[in-house]
């Protein structure tokens, strides 16, 4: 249930950049609101954008951002560039911020889950063919939500965590932020934590309908490119459709792929959703 929804206005200036990076069509023939839903008794921050004249029913995107509280937290200004870029491209997009009680894949996966209850009440969303796109963690988010759901068509992962025991040997620091999120003192439990929340793990369980695209920049210092290399395998293996990008050079945001990463993206929601 949205609990409550206000627009996004933003400055004239603010409109000028959004034009500049994300496109006129962005700027000019969508819609963005900041919303507040209900997800098991929690208040969640969040977003909801669409097109401006939508004609019947469209699909779904359900967008999962990355890092943890407020890092990787998605503002007004990015929220209205993002989320309604994918929406120029003419569908419904539901995005969440997640609980402040975060988890880090653990209970809080539900807050992903739970927007397809809120597209389910969206008169302008054909909420039988949804897509789901994640970023880093919001990688990990989504693996997470294919174990659980069989109604997403089609994913696209971006940089993302797959194996956290290898995240923490590639950037050492990510151990104590583990640790402050689902942490335990019992060795053996935090190991078990480590691959309940790493998809290398719980491949298996992944709905094998639901087609993925993965993209990753070989240079990614956050989240090593093999993490996408070890679950296309694992995916091929399940049966998926899945497809494999590596962007040579490409860094964890991949800033300098931009218009190709964006290109492989449209694509592959026009392809499973269209």
């Amino acid at each position: 249930m949205i609990l409550s929804q206000n627009v996004i206005d933003l400055k004239e200036n603010q409109i000028k950049l959004i034009k500049s990076g994300w496109g006129n069509e962005t700027a000019e023939e969508t819609i963005v609101e900041s919303i507040v839903y209900d997800s098991d008794g929690y208040k969640v921050k969040g977003y909801i954008a669409k097109p401006v004249n939508i004609k019947g029913k469209i699909p779904l995107i359900i967008w999962n951002r990355g890092g943890s509280k407020n890092a990787g937290w998605i503002d007004e200004f990015l929220a209205r560039g993002m989320f309604g870029e994918l929406a120029s491209w003419g569908y419904i997009v539901l995005a969440s911020m997640y609980r402040q009680e975060d988890e880090f894949g653990g209970r809080d996966v539900n807050d992903v889950l739970n927007l397809i209850k809120l597209a389910d009440e969206i008169s302008e969303c054909d909420s039988s063919k949804i897509g789901m796109e994640g970023w880093s963690r919001g990688g990990m988010m989504t693996y997470k939500a294919l174990t659980l759901t069989d109604r997403i068509r089609c994913a696209v992962i971006i940089s993302g965590l797959a194996d956290l025991s290898r995240s923490m040997e590639h950037k050492s620091e990510l151990s104590k932020v583990y640790d402050k999120l689902f942490g335990t003192n019992d060795s053996a439990e935090f190991r078990k934590r480590l691959e309940e929340r790493s998809a290398v793990h719980f491949h298996n369980n992944i709905n094998k309908e639901t087609a993925v695209l993965l993209i990753h920049g070989t240079a990614d210092s956050e989240v090593s490119h093999i993490d996408s290399k070890n679950m296309y395998e694992r995916l091929s293996e399940n049966g998926n459709d899945c497809r494999l990008e590596l962007i040579e050079g490409g860094n964890h945001y991949l800033k300098k792929h931009r218009e190709k990463v964006s290109e492989l993206r449209r694509k592959w929601f026009k392809r499973f959703l269209k």
